[in-house]
């Protein structure tokens, strides 16, 4: 019946110590700036943030001017809001921007100037509405966003 080896249970190992308590983990205070959204018939709304895209001091806002079922405006909203959100943790010269989405069905004039090209982008501040030249629907939210500060730096140097 021998065998030689022991018929007994090897012996268990012991148990780990217990962990000690993960401390709650700590939360980023709100940025100082947020972009605000701004759909409708184009009333002026108060900037919400401190940050501006001008040197005046008067905040930027981004226009859309769409329609309703135009895909390529619904993109051009998306990648603007991405870009704004994004600017809200990485500053940028977007920093403290607002969008503005303008149905062009609600004012007569703006369906007679844009009723074919829409999405049309414009960039508001103090010196008034600016078209923006026209981005590409190709174009990536970053490419987007080198579009845009190159529009802007350009306008602040003709300034």
């Amino acid at each position: 019946m021998g065998s030689g080896a022991s018929s007994s249970p090897a012996a268990a190992p012991p148990p780990p110590p217990p962990l000690a308590p993960r401390a709650a983990p700590r939360r980023r205070p709100p940025p100082a700036a947020f972009y605000s959204v701004v759909s409708g018939g184009g009333g002026e709304q108060p900037a919400s943030g401190t940050a501006g895209g001008t040197a005046g001091g008067t905040p930027l806002k981004l226009i859309v001017y769409s329609s309703e079922g135009c895909h390529l405006c619904d993109g051009l909203k998306e990648k603007l809001e991405a870009l704004l959100e994004r600017a809200q943790f990485l500053p940028c010269a977007l920093s403290g921007a607002e969008l503005e989405v303008r149905d062009i069905s609600t004012r007569p004039e703006w369906e007679a100037a844009y009723g074919q090209l829409i999405p049309v982008l414009a960039a508001a501040d103090g010196g008034g509405e600016v078209e923006v030249p026209r981005p590409s629907p190709r174009l990536s939210a970053d490419a987007l966003q080198k579009h845009l500060e190159k529009f802007l730096a350009a306008r602040q140097a003709g300034a």
